[in-house]
């Protein structure tokens, strides 16, 4: 049984002011809401956009050492990660067709983690930078560029059955 649902698009990784190139009409929506939403004076939390369909988290994290995070991925939900103050490191790397699971929450919360891949990417964002992972992406977040510290982001989730709609 395979846990990876082979995207039929990959990551992306851009800054939200920039040109982009064509995207699903969803993530288009999703961008318009971050280039289009004061987070200023948003607490941390969950805020629903479309229902379960598409959901805004917004987080103050700490960023960790990298040696300390485990690659993750999604079945039901791609992640616009979304930086908004500071700067971390992501990891990315391509998932194996059935990856060797440390810990499996995909029924529960749509996640799972593998043990530590070798030769994953690191993707470095600053203010301003976003990063997709589409469902089956493994990517570790929140991992520090220099040393810890707090970072603030936004994490939209949506539903992958909206990216043919």
């Amino acid at each position: 049984m395979s846990f990876v649902t082979k995207p039929k698009l990959t990551m992306y990784l851009s800054h939200l002011h920039h040109p982009q190139a064509p995207l699903p009409r969803i993530i288009e929506t999703a961008l318009d809401y971050l280039r289009s939403t004061d987070f200023s004076q948003m607490e941390p939390g969950r805020y629903p956009l479309d229902g379960e369909q598409m959901i805004a988290i917004v987080q103050t994290p700490q960023t960790q050492p990298w040696e300390t995070g485990l690659p993750e991925f999604h079945q039901r939900y791609l992640d616009i990660q979304y930086v908004l103050e500071g700067e971390e490191i992501m990891g990315y790397h391509i998932a194996p067709h059935t990856p060797d699971l440390m810990k499996d929450q995909l029924a529960e919360r749509d996640i799972a983690f593998v043990h530590p891949i070798e030769g994953e990417s690191r993707l470095h964002l600053s203010a301003g930078m976003f990063a997709i992972f589409f469902p089956g992406e493994l990517h570790k977040p929140c991992r520090s560029v220099t040393q810890s510290c707090t970072i603030k982001k936004v994490v939209i989730k949506i539903d992958a059955s909206l990216l043919s709609a």
